[in-house]
C-alpha cells in the first residue's frame, strides 16, 4: 500500500522478531548497526529471530564511522 502512495524507503526500528520477519520476507536491503565497546555474557538470541530462510543474504559494508569506541555501521545487500 505505501509503494502504491510512492513511498518505497521504510526506515524500521525494533527488536529481534521484527528483523527476523523482513529477513524472512526478503525485505531487507540495508541494516545499521552499532557495535558498543562493552562486553557481557548470556543467553542473547541472534540480532534476527524468527524462521530460517533457505538462503543466506549477503550484505557488504556501505559505511563505518567510530565515535568514542563505538563503531556506527551500515550495510547494503549485495
Amino acid at each position: 500500500a505505501l509503494a502504491e502512495r510512492g513511498l518505497r524507503r521504510q526506515l524500521i526500528e525494533g527488536g529481534p522478531r521484527l528483523l527476523g520477519q523482513f529477513v524472512a520476507a526478503e525485505a531487507l536491503d540495508e541494516l545499521c548497526l552499532t557495535v558498543s565497546p562493552t562486553m557481557t555474557a548470556g543467553g542473547a538470541q541472534r540480532i534476527a529471530g524468527g524462521p530460517s530462510v533457505a538462503v543466506p543474504t549477503r550484505f557488504q559494508v556501505a559505511s563505518v564511522l567510530e565515535q568514542d569506541g563505538f563503531l556506527f555501521t551500515r550495510y547494503r545487500r549485495i
